[in-house]
């Protein structure tokens, strides 16, 4: 059974470093936040435009409004994720470093 499931100390640290600079892990990594952007923005202009037929307003004031509201939060939530992808970038490579 030990066989299946490797534990931590059968990895070496030139194998960990592989894994972390793996070219499809990080496409995975950028390509989720990319799908989460567009979901939130999809989301929000749907939404306003669901509630701009629900009270029946002739302009699209909400649909606009309400989209343009996710689209910063999916920017907001693009540079947060940003930032902890390269602040956990940052202590890989420090602590490799020790």
């Amino acid at each position: 059974m030990s066989d299946e499931n490797p534990t931590e100390q059968e990895f070496s640290r030139e194998d960990e470093k592989k894994f972390e600079k793996n070219g499809f892990r990080q496409y995975g990594v950028y390509s989720a936040i990319v799908f989460q952007m567009l979901a939130t923005m999809g989301l929000a202009f749907w939404g306003g435009k669901k509630l701009n037929d629900y009270f029946g307003i002739e302009s699209n004031l909400l649909t606009v409004g309400i989209g343009f509201l996710g689209m910063g939060l999916a920017f907001y939530n693009l540079l947060h994720q940003l930032k902890n992808v390269q602040n956990d970038d940052e202590k890989k490579s420090g602590s490799s470093k020790n």
